[in-house]
């Protein structure tokens, strides 16, 4: 079982200097999500065809790891793409053909495909959905599953007859079959390239059993992603799927139409997310969280915490804690269970130990913080010298007034107090009162002559 996908077209129309086949959809490059499709079909040999400006599409599937790449040097047609992906592919193998614009085709449809096959027993089989106005897509023609021709949209004339049914362009070939129709590819048509769709008709004149699967799936599993309109059009599709599933497992939405989750998110049982939420990269909710009008990415939110119209990128929000409203957390906030992070509060590359409060407009960064510690109005660490950074330490318990500077490197003691309005660049010891300000005068009389 082989897989070829297409990615080498240059999607002129999304008029990016993105490859079309890299714009994200929630997360994912659009590519990607036809690559995991074929995998969860059980197609472990897949092979992406790029463009000779594919470096971008190889290096932006990585991750996805074990795929094989192939070169179209010149656009010539799908025909032609597939020839370029077809080294790897003996005779008795089943190749998959998808194309690598459509993101929403998923697995399980493409089992149900491969599942017509096996009962026709046919050298290849078209896929077709029925939509009452083709429009751009090619019309499939066919007797009763029995394959006849495709047209694509461009070469239709009056003589041809009206059809229903629709190329969704996903293919599946015997082998043998496939690498004989390549051959015999001529490009004897309005647009001077070899198409793909010419094959099935060169197997059936040949004798071969070439057949047709009708799908009635929703339209929108065979988008295909030409334009940005597109690329929104799929966006939304896409959400709703991931939307749904999460709710399906017990996540409640308020409402799901304003909600953006990408696919890597992970959510437990009885989380709650408000409108609003965006949840990027590899955010992970824990049970009965609550998340509202707040954008995290890559962020863990642990059990029975919230966030409340916050932004948090790389960060650790620990059990029953609750965030904001307006808190910045940056990459490397750590913060322990049960603290308070307030109103305009930024954290950065710090750890905060559990039952902290900062409740209001502080800066934390380059930090230790211990337990119980109240972290004051307008207090901040001065964590950079202009040339590098330091980090503060804080002991349990400690408490840091109003409008107090730590300068770092420095430490706090446990119990400590700094007071209201000090500019700390001394260690204070445990237990100790650590004042540094210039003492008060009174004059009085001052607009008296």
């Amino acid at each position: 079982m082989k897989a070829i996908i297409l990615a080498a077209g240059k999607g002129k129309r999304m008029q990016s200097d993105l490859q079309k086949v890299m714009h994200p959809v929630l997360g994912k490059p659009i590519v990607q999500y036809v690559v995991e499709a074929a995998r969860d079909a059980g197609f472990d040999d897949v092979t992406v065809v790029v463009g000779k400006d594919g470096e971008e599409i190889k290096v932006g599937l990585k991750n996805c790891g074990g795929l094989f790449f192939a070169v179209q040097d010149e656009p010539l047609g799908t025909g032609h793409a597939v020839q370029a992906g077809s080294e790897r592919i003996k005779d008795d193998d089943d190749v998959l053909v998808l194309c690598g614009d459509m993101p929403l085709v998923t697995g399980e449809f493409i089992k149900e495909f491969m599942a017509s096959r096996s009962k026709e027993k046919a050298e290849a089989v078209v896929c077709a959905v029925y939509r009452e106005n083709v429009g751009d897509f090619g019309s499939v023609y066919d007797t009763d599953g029995e394959f006849v021709e495709i047209v694509e949209a461009k070469d239709i004339t009056e003589k041809h007859a009206t059809t229903t049914w629709a190329n969704t362009g996903i293919y599946l070939f015997k082998g043998a079959s496939l690498l004989r129709g390549l051959k015999k590819l001529k490009n004897e048509n309005s647009q001077g390239e070899y198409y793909l769709t010419d094959v099935p008709k060169i197997l059936k004149d040949e004798g071969a059993s070439v057949r047709v699967f009708h799908s009635y799936a929703d339209m929108s599993v065979f988008t295909g992603i030409n334009t940005q309109i597109h690329l929104a059009e799929a966006v939304g599709h896409m959400r709703a799927r991931i939307n749904a599933r999460h709710m399906m497992n017990g996540v409640r939405m308020v409402d799901p139409a304003s909600v953006f989750i990408d696919d890597s998110v992970k959510i437990s049982r009885g989380a709650v997310i408000y409108p609003g939420v965006i949840l990027e990269g590899f955010c992970e909710i824990k049970e009965n969280a609550v998340i509202v009008n707040s954008h995290l990415k890559d962020t863990i939110v642990r059990a029975n915490a919230s966030v409340r119209n916050s932004i948090a990128d790389g960060a650790v929000v620990g059990a029953g804690t609750n965030v904001g409203p307006f808190a910045y957390l940056r990459p490397g906030a750590l913060i322990g269970e049960r603290c308070r992070i307030g109103n305009f509060v930024e954290v950065k590359n710090a750890t905060i130990g559990d039952g902290t409060a900062m409740a209001h407009l502080a800066y934390i960064g380059d930090a230790d913080v211990g337990c119980g510690v109240n972290f004051s109005c307008g207090a901040i660490t001065a964590n950079y010298d202009g040339k590098e950074k330091h980090r503060t330490t804080i002991g349990d318990g400690a408490f840091i007034g109003s409008n107090s500077n730590l300068v770092a490197p420095v430490n706090i003691g446990e119990n400590a107090v700094v007071a209201a309005g000090s500019t700390i660049t001394d260690d204070v010891p445990s237990c100790a009162l650590g004042i540094a300000r210039e003492r008060q005068i009174v004059k009085l009389n001052r607009y008296k002559n």
